[in-house]
């Protein structure tokens, strides 16, 4: 008998270069493997124990039907923020309020949310509020809902509160959102009229990334600053060119009808519900409704901040959003809260090198403020027993319709 043919015997046979292949690509996976586990568990120590408020919270967040994304219910990122089961900020909130009690619920954005505020929930200028609310008002009992999304526009707040924010039956609703309705607009530019066949489509993701989306920080964390690094490179349409401020200032009245439209709905839908709306003005590090930009380091922050939009068509927006606000309140009879004097201008109330979001006394003074402007509203009917020391609110915080 002869010798068989080792390939016709067993198979194909890999030839020596085919197999060290083979053992560097295992190699590398394996390598890779390890390298990520060792870096996960780094940067979940790291984030467990820094002492500056983290720059993003990615496991926060889930992929939703109706609003592309949401916040998880009862989920804590290592302490720095906690959603409760009802996917609001801060402790449990039930469907019933207590009893004797005013329900007061803030909707709006990551303004509302206020991630970088260090302290926890606790910090947060909604919680502040009704800090502030209960004492200044000793004979009411206040709870206050952080229903705040970061991202979210008044479109989001639209559909939540038809969806969602309706059943928790609150007596005031105080609508703080405009800040990514306005950026928005002038970073996608004036209506093109162009057809699409499939207008906002999603974008397809695989099971693998979806996985480390909602498991992954540190996949979440790369990229996240992949997306950082790509929006500051993004310029707007018309950005470099002579007509520059023109397209910007087209792009941001297109912006204000749609604002305006979404607001109008958002308060219709309000005060059908029976609930009294509150649409509060926009805040940032210039200043509330600023003609021109007195302060350089404010001027600066916007530059850093959006890099590729003039200082001065988003200033103009702010005055343009906040009349919008203010138009929406008068023709629903609802309350509208100006905050020109809250004196919440210039960088020392915002995050360093953030012209919108604040910090610890930058909330704790927005807080304060708006508690103050809520309780001497006239408009509001919230059965407050007056304490003696309102006699200081000042009445030009609440300008009647």
């Amino acid at each position: 008998m002869g010798l068989q043919n080792p390939q016709s015997a067993g198979g194909p046979v890999l030839s020596a270069r085919s197999r060290n292949i083979m053992l560097a690509i295992c190699s590398g996976l394996g390598a890779l493997v390890v390298f990520s586990g060792v870096g996960e568990i780094a940067v979940r120590l790291y984030e467990r124990h820094r002492h500056t408020v983290p720059g993003t919270m990615p496991l926060l967040y889930y992929r939703a039907v109706r609003y592309g994304y949401a916040l998880r219910r009862n989920v804590d990122y290592f302490g720095w923020a906690h959603i409760d089961r009802e996917g609001f900020r801060g402790p449990d909130v039930s469907l019933t309020k207590a009893a004797g009690s005013i329900r007061l619920m803030i909707v709006g954005s990551s303004t509302t949310f206020d991630p970088y505020v260090a302290g926890g929930d606790s910090a947060a200028w909604p919680a502040r509020l009704e800090y502030w609310l209960n004492r200044l008002a000793s004979h009411a009992r206040f709870e206050v809902i952080n229903a705040g999304v970061p991202g979210y526009t008044a479109a989001d707040d639209l559909i939540r509160l038809e969806l969602e924010l309706y059943r928790y039956h609150p007596d005031v609703i105080v609508l703080y959102e405009g800040h990514n309705d306005l950026r928005g607009a002038i970073w996608g530019g004036p209506p093109t009229g162009q057809w699409s066949e499939a207008p906002g489509e999603l974008v397809e993701v695989t099971p693998w990334v979806l996985w480390l989306q909602s498991h992954s920080v540190l996949y979440a964390k790369l990229a996240a600053r992949y997306r950082f690094r790509t929006l500051r490179r993004w310029r707007p349409p018309g950005s470099g060119t002579p007509d520059e401020e023109r397209v910007a200032r087209e792009a941001l009245a297109a912006g204000v009808v749609d604002f305006e439209h979404l607001a109008d709905c958002f308060a219709t839908q309000t005060v059908a519900l029976g609930i009294q709306l509150v649409t509060a003005g926009l805040v940032q590090v210039s200043g509330s409704n600023t003609d021109h930009e007195p302060d350089p380091l404010a001027e600066a922050v916007w530059r850093e901040w959006l890099p590729h939009v003039n200082p001065r068509v988003l200033q103009d927006g702010y005055r343009q959003f906040n009349a919008v606000l203010q138009r929406v309140a008068s023709s629903h009879g609802a309350t509208w809260i100006p905050t020109d004097s809250f004196g919440l201008a210039g960088p020392r109330w915002y995050r360093p090198g953030d012209p919108m979001h604040f910090n610890e006394d930058g909330a704790d003074r927005m807080a304060h403020a708006m508690a103050e402007a809520l309780l001497a509203a006239r408009s509001l009917h919230m059965n407050v027993v007056q304490a003696t020391n309102h006699e200081h609110v000042p009445t030009d915080y609440v300008r009647k319709r």
